[in-house]
């Protein structure tokens, strides 16, 4: 907690396309978002300086908000004074920049290794080499792997306080060997986080030729401990920031140092899945990278991909997922070299929207195949942990990136999300549309309160509720029975179509009671009869009761005339659903 009094709070996220910028302030004895902005990133050329772009942003929040936040030497004015000038607290978080190469070292792959994978996901990194004790390569190759990987940091793992030393010891005579090829200027940061009876030893061995970080040990006794090395990760990363060209002058302005963007929301997703007493999935979809962090049973696990995105990397997104998943989601065959030319294209013009529905389609299908790969990557990352939570298990999501939660029909967003993660029963759905996460879970450490009060404000979207039918049952027979009881006393009752979804608008800030019974061999999260209270939003609730209409359509005609027809549902279509012949004609049919 801070010792001084704090008003105003300036949130800075500067990502690898746009920088966004938050404005908090204390309205009717809380604290509330009052104004934002977004404007390009300026890194690399011409400028490679964040704070041109900074600038940029602030000025239009100083036009919409009437507050000046520089002086005339363009420094920024802290604490705030009064008539509006300054403010009193600068959060700064940041993803912009060239990912960390960093070369991890320890005993075995599934502990030690495994370990320190998870600390440093949330940390923008590109692994070059492992290194371990089943790694299959002789000393030889590992000191080959580590000096042409020519890491940036080192992170060292491995046995528990008062274990073995010797093997350890040998695996690091060889990453000395390997320093001592690399130039001066150029050699890595090590941080130790092993067995602490090492500590004096591997100052002895690398101290005169690396900075060399000693944290607390990962592995305490049956568990892991990760809390200690991320420190001094954060440590690392923010003074890796302010040493490059990009970050120096916005060095200044910072009270939290330069935290990376991910952490922020990895530790705002085990918040989340602490007041739901569940698992809670936070994913952003960006431009030219992506994010999910699934919490549950006391734990949170991160992955972080900088080739897997929307824009920028539509083209590196398209070659990791492959053409047959993006197609699965079309409701027409591909053109030969259609989806190339499209993620090509995307990949030129970032803020382009797409021209007719045809390429609205393959957006949204590069995004489905896009989280499924994500989820698929996470769950290979942690196939070995036995506090991973089952993301099909999800309470509530946090959803972030311009096409997840930027189509203006908070129904079709659920729509995506349901068929991307496949959960079962109810998800809460929340979006983060300004980009706030990053910057409230770094926040946190210093003004718990005022977190708490901006969530329960506005700088948050609830979208919705997502409700999820499970099991098989012959088209067009009744899956679900709903009764719907609002607040205001009206009641509705629907028998949802296996093969089909129902939209149930409800506002926000309302809620709605549902009672369900499903048909037998189906059921809402493993129960056939159940009763919610669910709460409204930009979305309302979606009972999604599709279950395998996609997997088990005969025809393209089929599969189109599905997909247009749960488009036209979620988005309150009342045409008749039309489908051009054009997309129809292919080699299958």
């Amino acid at each position: 907690m801070t010792e001084r009094l704090i008003n105003s709070i300036l949130s800075v996220d500067f990502g690898g396309v746009n920088t966004r910028a938050l404005l908090y302030d204390i309205v009717e004895g809380e604290y509330r978002l009052v104004a934002q902005g977004i404007a390009r990133t300026t890194i690399g050329s011409p400028v490679d300086d964040v704070q041109v772009g900074l600038a940029k942003v602030l000025r239009g929040i100083a036009h919409a908000s009437g507050r000046r936040f520089f002086d005339d030497k363009g420094a920024l004015i802290k604490p705030e004074e009064v008539d509006r000038v300054g403010v009193d607290y600068c959060v700064t978080t940041a993803s912009a920049g060239a990912p960390t190469r960093v070369a991890l070292l320890g005993l075995y792959e599934e502990q030690d290794i495994a370990a320190a994978r998870r600390a440093i996901a949330p940390f923008y990194v590109d692994i070059v080499a492992e290194l371990h004790l089943n790694d299959g390569m002789t000393s030889r190759a590992r000191l080959n792997r580590l000096a042409h990987g020519r890491p940036q940091l080192m992170l060292v793992t491995g046995g528990t306080d008062g274990g073995a030393r010797t093997v350890l010891l040998e695996m690091l005579a060889v990453a000395r060997q390997a320093i001592s090829l690399i130039t001066k200027g150029s050699r890595p940061t090590v941080i130790f986080a092993g067995n602490s009876r090492l500590i004096a030893s591997i100052r002895e061995m690398l101290g005169q030729q690396v900075e060399v970080l000693m944290s607390p040990n990962i592995r305490q006794g049956d568990g892991i401990r990760l809390d200690g090395v991320q420190r001094i990760l954060a440590e690392h990363f923010d003074a890796s920031r302010r040493r490059s060209r990009s970050y120096q002058r916005v060095a200044a302005l910072t009270d939290t140092g330069i935290q990376p963007s991910a952490r922020g929301v990895e530790r705002m997703t085990a918040f989340f899945s602490r007041q739901v007493e569940g698992a809670a999935l936070a994913m952003d979809i960006g431009s030219a990278r992506s994010q999910l962090s699934l919490a549950g049973r006391g734990a949170v696990h991160t992955l972080v991909r900088n080739d897997i995105g929307v824009g920028h990397s539509a083209a590196t997104t398209l070659e990791a997922v492959g053409e047959d998943a993006v197609g699965k989601w079309l409701p027409f065959h591909a053109r030969k070299d259609e989806l190339a030319q499209y993620a090509l294209t995307k990949g030129l013009r970032v803020e382009s929207v797409p021209l007719d529905m045809r390429e609205r389609y393959i957006e949204y299908a590069m995004l489905r195949a896009a989280i499924r790969h994500l989820l698929a990557g996470l769950r290979k990352q942690t196939e070995d942990i036995s506090d991973m939570p089952d993301p099909a298990q999800v309470r509530l999501a946090l959803v972030a990136g311009g096409t997840l939660c930027g189509s203006g029909q908070g129904a079709l967003d659920m729509l995506l999300l349901a068929d991307a993660l496949e959960s079962e029963g109810a998800l809460e759905v929340w979006a983060d549309p300004h980009g706030a996460l990053a910057g409230l879970g770094v926040l946190a450490a210093a003004e718990p309160l005022a977190v708490v009060q901006i969530l329960n404000g506005n700088a948050l979207e609830h979208v919705g509720a997502l409700v999820r039918v499970s099991g098989k049952a012959p088209g067009g027979a009744t899956a679900l029975k709903v009764s719907a009881s609002h607040q205001h006393g009206e009641r509705l009752h629907r028998d949802v179509a296996a093969g089909d979804v129902w939209h149930l608008p409800v506002p926000a800030g309302s809620s709605v009671e549902l009672r369900m019974q499903a048909r037998r061999g189906l059921s809402v999260g493993g129960k056939r009869r159940l009763r919610l209270r669910l709460k409204g939003g930009r979305g309302g609730v979606l009972i999604d009761a599709r279950l395998d209409a996609l997997e088990s359509a005969s025809s393209m005609t089929e599969r189109a005339v599905n997909m247009l027809r749960w488009f036209a549902a979620v988005t309150g279509q009342e045409k008749p659903v039309v489908i051009p012949e054009s997309w129809l004609a292919g080699v299958e049919e």
